[in-house]
């Protein structure tokens, strides 16, 4: 018996602002140092799109166009693209469609998933079936996000955490089942909503109103309520894996072996 059609990862391609916020920028910003944010965060610098009249759908477009060209196609052969992101240029439409419409994918149905810091992840696996069902033969999934636009530049336990960017794959079918993404776990947690319901409401209210006061108190609150949620992370995904996950991408595969205990992680080749 042959195995099923598989979604697989075809091209990859990512794209940078040029403009650079390093930890020493940061520092005459807040109080912070170099040394702080490296040793808690390994991050010595992050790229900030400044152009106010660039948006995550500019990002977007430059993966499009980057992944057409690596792969030697065109966009109007492009039959899906998903966005995920949480700074859409606007709530509707989708940054999908004008990421579309910049790159020149006229032919590509999109739409956006919003899920954060899992938002790939997710797009990833959603892609992935469109392929695989054979419905679609070319699905581009992209993770976009212009932070600069939302974090609050004046509270220290988040500003230093992000940037702008944007990164993407492209998605084709493998008749055969040999290759591709063979299989996957996600999960939720919905008990830890209280935990990252504060980071909606920076969203929207930040969106609506930029410049209000309460918009940097529930950052803060939501810094707080993150580091909570961290100590719940570290018992949870253990156990929600529960064993072994396998992933194959061409000839490239690797074993993430999890033991019962979140610091007896290994990775194996």
């Amino acid at each position: 018996m042959s195995s099923p059609q598989t979604a697989a990862i075809t091209a990859v391609h990512g794209w940078l602002p040029e403009d650079i916020l390093s930890n020493a920028d940061l520092e005459k910003m807040v109080d912070t140092n170099d040394e702080w944010i490296r040793t808690r965060t390994g991050i010595s610098e992050r790229r900030i799109l400044k152009d106010p009249e660039k948006a995550t759908s500019d990002m977007a477009c430059e993966v499009i166009k980057g992944l057409c060209a690596q792969r030697g196609i065109t966009p109007e052969e492009v039959d899906l693209v998903i966005v995920a992101t949480v700074t859409p240029d606007m709530f509707f439409p989708s940054t999908a469609q004008p990421a579309c419409h910049k790159a020149g994918a006229s032919n590509a149905w999109g739409f956006d998933l919003s899920a954060a810091c899992s938002g790939f992840l997710f797009a990833l696996r959603t892609g992935s079936q469109f392929v695989a069902s054979g419905t679609h033969s070319k699905v581009i999934v992209v993770g976009a996000d212009k932070m600069s636009s939302i974090v609050d530049y004046t509270d220290r336990t988040t500003c230093v955490l992000f940037g702008d960017a944007a990164s993407g794959v492209l998605l084709e079918a493998d008749p055969s089942g040999a290759t591709g993404i063979q299989d996957a776990i996600l999960r939720i947690s919905s008990s830890q909503f209280s935990f990252l319901r504060n980071c909606l409401l920076v969203i929207l209210w930040w969106t609506c109103f930029p410049n209000f006061r309460s918009t940097r108190e529930c950052t803060r609150e939501w810094a707080k309520r993150g580091i909570s949620l961290h100590c719940n992370l570290q018992e949870d995904v253990p156990r929600n894996i529960g064993g072994a996950i396998f992933v194959e991408a061409a000839s490239n595969f690797k074993t993430i072996g999890c033991l019962p205990s979140a610091n007896d992680c290994t990775l194996h080749n």
